[in-house]
């Protein structure tokens, strides 16, 4: 009888520690899918991420590069109108007529619209209309 016991309850104890070796690899399988899939999104959002630093990437080697263009463009630009500007200086030296015509006082009529403020919206419109010192058309005096 203790025999059978002992038998027994060495059958239980193994079945028992069984039975918590296979609940023991069953938590490891599930910690290692867990694991897994954690690896799995954590890749794909890796290249997820890449895919943006690669577009951001792109997108400044563009920009630099448009950037380069637009100083070559602004370079030019700079030495063309410093050439028309050298010109014309040479011009106003040379000519005289053109000299005495760019020394000339400009006309009463050019300089008030010279000296007018700018009309920014609808009232400073209307408002510009009734003014008094409006300019008139060529030919007619003021009053008519």
């Amino acid at each position: 009888m203790n025999r059978l016991i002992i038998t027994v309850a060495l059958i239980a104890g193994l079945t028992l520690g069984g039975w918590a070796l296979w609940q023991r690899g069953n938590a490891a399988n599930d910690r290692a899918d867990r694991i897994a899939q954690q690896r799995d999104t954590a890749e794909q959002e890796n290249q997820r991420r890449q895919v943006v630093i690669d577009a951001l990437w792109d997108n400044a080697r563009r920009l630099e590069s448009q950037r380069r263009a637009l100083d070559e463009q602004q370079t030019e630009l700079t030495r063309t109108a410093s050439n028309r500007l050298e010109q014309i200086r040479e011009i106003q030296r040379d000519d005289t007529d053109t000299k005495d015509w760019a020394d000339t006082r400009l006309p009463d009529a050019v300089i008030r619209l010279r000296q007018r403020p700018a009309v920014t919206g609808a009232d400073a419109y209307r408002q510009s209309v009734r003014n008094p010192d409006a300019l008139h058309p060529a030919g007619k005096p003021p009053g008519q």
